[in-house]
C-alpha cells in the first residue's frame, strides 16, 4: 500500500510536515500510534507537506504531479513563500 508522505515521497527529495499550522484534529491524528501512518496523505493534500531536494538533485527529476497531490516545494534556502517552517529539534 503507497501513502503520499509516508511511503511514497519522491526520490532525492526529503519531506518536511508543517503541523503547526495543521488543525487541530489532524495533529492528533498525526501523533497516534499506529494509525498516524493513514494521516500522512491527508497532512499532504491539505498543503502541510514540504519537500526538499537532496544537494545535487536536479530539479527535472521531480515528478510532474506532485503540487497536484498537495506538496509545497522548499528550496534549500527557506520555504516557497508560503508558511514559515517551525522545526522541533
Amino acid at each position: 500500500m503507497r501513502l503520499e508522505g509516508w511511503n511514497s515521497i519522491p526520490k532525492g527529495y526529503g519531506a518536511y510536515f508543517d503541523l503547526p499550522c495543521a488543525p487541530w484534529w489532524l495533529r492528533k491524528w498525526f501523533a497516534t500510534p499506529f494509525v498516524d501512518r493513514f494521516a500522512y496523505p491527508v497532512v499532504v493534500a491539505r498543503g502541510h507537506g514540504y519537500l526538499t531536494p537532496h544537494p545535487g538533485t536536479p530539479s527535472s527529476s521531480l515528478p510532474a504531479d506532485v503540487t497536484e497531490q498537495g506538496w509545497r516545494l522548499q528550496n534549500a534556502t527557506g520555504n516557497d513563500g508560503g508558511t514559515p517552517l517551525t522545526r522541533f529539534d
